[in-house]
């Protein structure tokens, strides 16, 4: 196992409630929308999210919380954000250098190592195919095919569209709406366009339920 992730349940229960003071903080509300249709599934899951601000990864820490809140969530960052912050590491985020070979080669190996090694309802991994933060109401995405490389080496494993929208609402700060779509296995054929498109449809669909 690489060296750099330590995963920590003591670490991450204690950052839980720093981050929910955060979270009552600078939102309104964080509503999600879809979990239902996720409680019952025990198969590892892999969220694949739009990307539109800093505090994304956390937001899939809560949704975490609400389906399954006993697994493990493995966040993919970057390399440079979890090298300045190293407590990241003991929440399960796993580093990777856009463009540098010999990172991506190590974190898909983690990735089959994570797969083969713990119990499949333990098992839940983020990511971010942008690779930057865009408005979420932008037409095309741009998610990157790197998406595919990381759920083939997780396969089998269940691909949830995730649509995150930060709206201005009334309230002192906005509100925070996590959509979640069905589920849909990994297979041969699927792309990163596909995945956009889905997550594209989820998305679009939470932006009208404010209108």
């Amino acid at each position: 196992m690489p060296e750099f992730v330590r995963y920590s349940p003591w670490t991450r229960k204690w950052f839980d409630h720093y981050l929910k003071w955060n979270f009552k903080k600078h939102f309104s509300e964080i509503r999600c929308q879809g979990v239902s249709s996720l409680v019952s599934h025990s198969g590892p899951l892999l969220f694949v999210s739009n990307h539109v601000s800093w505090w994304d990864g956390f937001f899939l820490f809560e949704l975490q919380r609400r389906i399954r809140p006993k697994a493990q969530l493995y966040t993919i960052a970057l390399e440079t954000t979890v090298k300045a912050n190293p407590i990241l590491a003991r929440m399960g985020v796993l580093p990777m250098e856009p463009g540098n070979p010999s990172s991506l080669k190590r974190l898909l190996s983690h990735l089959k190592h994570l797969r083969e090694t713990l119990p499949p309802e333990q098992l839940l991994v983020s990511f971010f195919p942008q690779g930057k933060i865009t408005p979420s109401f932008k037409k095309t995405l741009g998610f990157q095919r790197g998406v595919e490389l990381i759920a083939e080496s997780l396969n089998p494993i269940t691909l949830v569209p995730v649509g995150i929208h930060i709206e201005p609402m009334t309230g002192k700060g906005p509100t925070v709406l996590l959509s979640v779509g069905a589920g849909q296995t990994w297979q041969a054929g699927l792309g990163a366009s596909d995945l956009e498109n889905h997550v594209q449809a989820v998305l679009g669909a939470s932006i009208k339920s404010f209108m």
